[in-house]
């Protein structure tokens, strides 16, 4: 929605063109205003607010595919891309399939983190080795903003979880004033070397408790991006135990450029162009100021004086304007 001040300017701007044009039908005049007051109030309605809901786009234990999409309901469109990084220090494959998924990547309508229905990344690393990891990308086909999200069940304890999350590339989100991120009892920032994010500190976290999750909000930062990487750091077992994170269902509005020089040339044509082609004009009287201190707008109009004509008797001739041209009479 556009602000008040941005109000007051279009309207002056509506109004002094209207007298600009010089003849334009006040009804006209006044139904452009009032469609513009519409448009103000109402706001852009790509700017409503999304809810991204799991469950309404998976059932339990579907794989989410990389590359797979889906439409959100702004129109905005959600890719995802899903990344397995095994030994990429040239040792063995490391990882395993756990919680009896089918793959890493994965929608669980079950509970965890006192939420119902999310995505699941889940993992057995056979060695405490955290450069195996798993990445879930969700990329935009759109700036957004006031992103808001959870990461669910971040704990610890024969594993221990770790956690990075980047946006818009490579751009790490601990590194962002703009970013506000509330940890949970048994998680914080990592005080690792090799990573950048948070991690599970001293114990696990119940199914239906909020101690392990981290809540996330991006507030006006705008996002084409999100990036999840998902460890198990050195803190763990020699051989960590299976462990998995959830990410919760996610809100978000979409970004869209600022529309006041739009409408305002919009207007500027559609009065022009009535202005031109109305029959019945009559002058529109702009005051000096449109606004008093109660923030009422004045507009009147005042019509326009008929040419006066004089009459002599039936059998003389009308008076003509001067500037009139007379017919040539033709003699037959």
């Amino acid at each position: 929605m556009l602000p008040f001040g941005s109000m007051r300017v279009g309207l002056r701007f509506v109004a002094l063109t209207c007298r600009v044009s010089e003849r334009v039908s006040l009804p006209t005049c006044q139904t452009v205003i009032y469609g513009l007051l519409a448009l103000i109030v109402l706001g852009d309605t790509s700017r409503l607010q999304a809810d991204i809901v799991w469950e309404d786009h998976y059932s339990d234990e579907d794989v989410i595919v990389n590359g797979s999409s889906f439409t959100t309901s702004t129109g905005a469109d959600v890719t995802f891309n899903t990344s397995v990084y095994s030994d990429s220090d040239g040792g063995t494959f490391d990882l395993s399939l756990t919680r009896s998924n089918s793959d890493y990547f994965t929608f669980e309508a079950g509970q965890t983190g006192a939420h119902t229905g999310y995505l699941e990344l889940a993992m057995d690393n056979q060695n405490n080795d955290p450069a195996d990891y798993l990445e879930l990308t969700l990329t935009f086909d759109r700036a957004i903003t006031n992103l808001q999200f959870s990461l669910l069940d971040v704990d610890s304890g024969s594993w221990d979880d770790g956690v990075e999350l980047f946006y818009n590339g490579s751009n790490n989100a601990r590194d962002s004033s703009s970013i506000s991120v509330t940890t949970g009892s048994v998680n914080g920032i990592d005080n690792e070397s090799y990573m950048h994010g948070w991690e599970g500190f001293g114990s696990g976290a119940a199914s239906n408790s909020t101690d392990g999750n981290i809540d996330f909000d991006f507030g006006t930062l705008h996002v084409t991006s999100l990036r999840i990487r998902f460890l198990s750091t050195d803190d763990a077992n020699s051989n960590p135990g299976g462990q998995f994170i959830g990410l919760s269902d996610m809100t978000f509005t979409n970004a869209v450029p600022e529309v006041a020089s739009t409408w305002l040339m919009a207007v500027f044509g559609i009065v022009v162009l009535c202005g031109r082609w109305l029959s019945k004009r009559v002058w529109l009287a702009v005051p000096t100021s449109l606004f008093d201190h109660n923030q009422r707008l004045f507009l009147t109009s005042s019509p326009r004086a008929e040419p006066e004509r004089t009459t002599r008797s039936s059998n003389s001739r009308t008076s003509r304007p001067a500037d009139e041209a007379a017919t040539p009479h033709v003699a037959v």
